[in-house]
């Protein structure tokens, strides 16, 4: 019928053994012309490994095999010294503000009230709502005091530029004590009718 097939040197009629044999003989350069292809020289990769075969045949006689961990390739930077100082200086700066303010916080109306008696503006009543939004001033101001120096402290261990993160956190600590100190004067009726009164 047909001619029989030369049996392969590797494939899926090769044994383990022989593939392995195959794969590891290296194509000199006189047999990788009679291929037309380019000649392979196997690199040096050390010490033979096992098979999966004789992995799970010599289970009980080894510990088996583990893979190193992958390496990211990547080391941490060191930090800049300047870096790490101004970092500190603006979290410190961050903690003295923070402290300072915290009274007129706690005590919002007490604050805005002889504010608004030097502006010719009297009857203040929004008290309720002016010391809400001074415990939320307070409190959005200690949460991002506290985020600054976890960010801060995670960016300085992977070598990052770190100064930009408690002075974006200061930033915006001042920008919600001014909305909520807004949202105090701007409930109470009294105020609202003098900023009308000062409009041609």
């Amino acid at each position: 019928m047909s001619e029989p097939r030369p049996r392969p040197q590797f494939g899926e009629y090769a044994t383990p053994e022989e593939q392995r044999a195959s794969i590891a003989e290296p194509i000199d350069a006189q047999r990788a012309e009679e291929l037309g292809v380019a000649p392979v020289v196997p690199a040096d990769h050390g010490p033979a490994q096992p098979t999966l075969r004789e992995q799970t045949r010599h289970t009980t006689d080894a510990a088996p095999v583990t893979a190193p961990a992958p390496s990211t390739g990547r080391t941490p930077r060191r930090p800049v010294t300047g870096d790490r100082l101004a970092t500190s200086i603006l979290l410190g700066l961050g903690l003295v503000s923070l402290i300072v303010m915290m009274p007129g916080l706690l005590d919002l109306p007490g604050l805005i009230r002889p504010a608004l008696v030097q502006m010719g503006v009297s009857g203040y009543s929004s008290d309720g709502l002016a010391s809400a939004m001074g415990v939320l001033a307070l409190g959005l101001q200690i949460a991002l005091w506290v985020g600054a120096i976890i960010l801060s402290g995670r960016s300085l261990r992977a070598g990052r530029l770190t100064f930009w993160i408690p002075l974006v956190a200061g930033v915006a600590a001042n920008i919600v004590v001014v909305i909520c100190l807004a949202i105090a004067m701007g409930a109470d009726p009294a105020f609202m009718e003098y900023v009308r009164s000062q409009q041609p």
